[in-house]
């Protein structure tokens, strides 16, 4: 029973570092995490932004056809991709959609008649890497867009 304790000032030194090294890779592991997903916000935004030009893209041609009057045309190439996301845009009578990962662009228009080649009046989906026509023709007495 006549042991004594001694203090071993390197061990507590070590036990210092230790725990000292714990603590700055929980911090640092916090920070590294919150900017990952400030990048993933970044990136997702940036293909919201890609969408809505596309889909405003698309709108305004749609306009601008209808308002020059008939025979008047435009061609539109559609992107591949937006930011290496696979896209789908929808035309209607009342606007232009476009659905991409897991965001929903929308452009309205002004009400008119939109038809692609084969006369589908509902709505007219383009594909991405596409090439389309759009074009203002007479149908009775009004004009419609045609996007071929």
């Amino acid at each position: 029973m006549g042991s004594s304790i001694t203090i071993d000032s390197r061990a507590s030194l070590n036990v210092d570092f230790v725990l000292s090294l714990f603590l700055l890779l929980v911090v640092v592991g916090g920070i590294l995490g919150t900017v990952q997903i400030r990048l993933e916000t970044v990136e997702k935004s940036d293909e919201a932004v890609q969408a809505r030009l596309i889909s405003e893209k698309v709108a305004s041609a749609i306009e601008e056809v209808y308002a020059a009057g008939e025979g008047h045309e435009i061609r539109i190439e559609m992107p591949g991709n937006i930011e290496g996301s696979p896209y789908q845009v929808k035309v209607n009578q009342s606007g232009v959609r476009i659905d991409v990962g897991g965001w929903t662009g929308y452009s309205y228009s002004f009400s008119k008649k939109i038809s692609d080649y084969a006369q589908n009046q509902n709505e007219v989906i383009m594909r991405p890497n596409t090439n389309y026509t759009l074009r203002n023709v007479k149908e009775g007495k009004r004009n419609i867009v045609v996007i071929f």
